[in-house]
Parts: structure tokens; sequence; C-alpha cells
């Protein structure tokens, strides 16, 4: 089974691009606040997309305390849309997992949300991920041997028989601790070594 990663690999995310529209949703004196101490506003942010991304908050909870530390005045689907707008994908690189699922089963291991699985789903091109192994569904982010072995569990499939792809080395690390085999990503021909 192929494992993937989704970031940097198949899909971007812009998250200081999402924050500046999320920022025309404020009051202008609150979001030059936000800015000016910029740092540490995303540092809480990313302490809560942990909490997010492990199960442990909700999108629901997630967007609610953005808006009581924010201000911000938007309902929660139009918090969502812009959430999504930040998404960049990358369809020369799902055009080879496309190609690769005819091979052999391939998966999604990643840090999700499970709004965020929701909406990826959903796409026609991520069909060719059968399966999805995220964090949230976990309980735990991806930067630990132990999420790798919950993966491959909650998988059905010995980690013995998993190919992790991802463009960071320390995650490739922490797979194969778990007993994958992986591959490191850097551009779309290197699936080409999986086909």
């Amino acid at each position: 089974m192929f494992l993937f990663d989704l970031g940097k690999v198949v899909l971007n995310y812009d998250q200081e691009a999402t924050m500046k529209k999320l920022a025309s949703a404020l009051n202008p004196l609150t979001a030059l606040l936000i800015f000016a101490k910029k740092d540490e506003f995303m540092a809480e942010f990313k302490r809560d997309t942990e909490l997010l991304e492990s199960g442990r908050m909700t999108m629901t909870q997630f967007f609610l305390r953005l808006q009581a530390k924010t201000g911000l005045k938007l309902e929660e689907q139009q918090f969502m849309e812009i959430w999504q707008s930040g998404y960049e994908y990358y369809p020369d690189a799902l055009a080879k997992i496309a190609e690769l699922a005819n091979k052999e089963k391939c998966a999604v291991a990643a840090n999700l949300s499970e709004a965020q699985e929701e909406i990826l789903r959903k796409r026609e091109d991520f069909a060719p991920f059968t399966q999805w192994a995220c964090s949230w569904k976990l309980g735990i982010l991806r930067n630990s041997k132990e999420f790798f072995l919950k993966a491959a569990e909650l998988l059905n499939v010995p980690p013995a028989d998993c190919t992790y792809i991802d463009d960071r080395e320390e995650n490739l690390a922490f797979a194969g601790e778990a007993g994958m085999k992986t591959l490191l990503y850097t551009a779309p021909a290197d699936l080409d070594k999986l086909l």
C-alpha cells in the first residue's frame, strides 16, 4: 500500500493568504493588532490547529475560539469557504497517483482535521485515495513512530507492506522506525520509481 502525506506532495495550504482574507472580516484595529503581534498570534493559531488536527477540537470549536480571540465577523460556513480557498492542488502529482492506484492501493496518512478530510474526500481527483488514516481519527499527530503504527493498524495492513511518501525527511524517519519503506518526494517524477 502506498501512503501519502498531502502537504507539498499533492497540495499546498497557504495559511498566510487565508489569514489575510480572514483579516478583511475583522475590525481594522483588531486586524492591525493581530498583524503587529503576528508571531505570537500564529504560534497560538498553530497550537489550536494541532488540537483540531489531533481530534481534540472540532472545526466548530476551532472557529468559535478564533472568533472569540479576534472578533471575526463571519458565519462558520463563510469561514469554511475562506479556509478552503487556501488550498492549491498539484494536478501533475494527482495524475501520477491515479496511475499508481492502478497498481496498488493508495491511502492518505496525514495531519488533517475531520472537516479537512471531508472537504478533500469530495474532490474527484482524490478518488485514488481509497483509505484515509488522518491524525484527527488516530488522536495523534504525524510527528512520531506511533502515528505510523496506528495508521497501519487502522488501514489493516502490516507496516512492512507500506511505502510512505512525503517531502519531509523527519516524517520519513518516523515511518521508517515503524517498519515502513519510504520515498522522499521532491517532484511528481519521483513517483515513477513506484510504477
